[in-house]
């Protein structure tokens, strides 16, 4: 008589919701870390393309931040002219945001210290690029300067989701009142990151930004 190895059809389904539980359980975690992954590398090309694009203002204009002025002024550079001019792919999506929310910020940091974020730097204006980023900003800003910067965000995938500040999810600022410096892990890493703007310079304007941006 021949003996027959195989598993039954239980055991075969035991199996089977094993596997369904552990995917159920680490899937959602390993899209969160590409996602973020993917995030942090276009925020960085993004603030690369903007800090290029300005030195090459300067170099073909001799006009930065610190000379531009608000989109309703009569004459001069405004913030929109510039990204025309030096990114030509830039197109203004503004519209496309319908109501959306600009990132709260109530203080950022400069050289250190808290500063207080002036109440006339509502984000209405939004230009996207060639590669889906965008940069949110005021169409008031003018006359960007390191003692009086402008405030704005990048977006790293323009309108589509989660629209989400990207925050610490450790420790708060450089040291944090817990003693912890700011990190941010690959899952917490959000779609904006708020900016401060001035002179030939953008930079991250949240411990968090600057935590995504020199972190490993």
């Amino acid at each position: 008589m021949t003996k027959r190895f195989g598993f039954t059809l239980a055991e075969v389904l035991i199996t089977l919701g094993i596997i369904g539980v552990v995917a159920a359980m680490t899937i959602p975690t390993l899209i969160s870390n590409t996602n973020g992954a993917q995030f942090k590398t276009a925020y960085k090309k993004a603030l690369s393309t903007l800090n290029q694009a300005v030195l090459m203002n300067v170099a073909m204009d001799d006009t930065d931040f610190s000379g531009m002025v608000a989109a309703d002024a009569d004459a001069g550079t405004k913030i929109a002219d510039f990204l025309g001019a030096r990114l030509q792919t830039a197109s203004d999506i503004t519209d496309q945001y319908d109501n959306e929310t600009a990132p709260a910020l109530t203080t950022y940091k400069l050289d250190g210290a808290d500063v207080t974020v002036p109440q006339t730097t509502a984000i209405d204006t939004v230009y996207a690029f060639a590669d889906g980023t965008a940069f949110g900003f005021s169409a008031a800003a003018a006359s960007c300067t390191k003692t009086a910067p402008c405030y704005g965000y990048i977006d790293v995938n323009g309108t589509a989701g989660p629209n989400q500040q990207t925050e610490c999810d450790a420790g708060t600022g450089t040291t944090g009142d817990d003693g912890v410096a700011c990190e941010v892990s690959a899952s917490a890493v959000k779609d904006i990151f708020p900016v401060l703007f001035y002179g030939q310079t953008v930079e991250p304007a949240s411990d968090a930004a600057k935590a995504v941006l020199f972190g490993k």
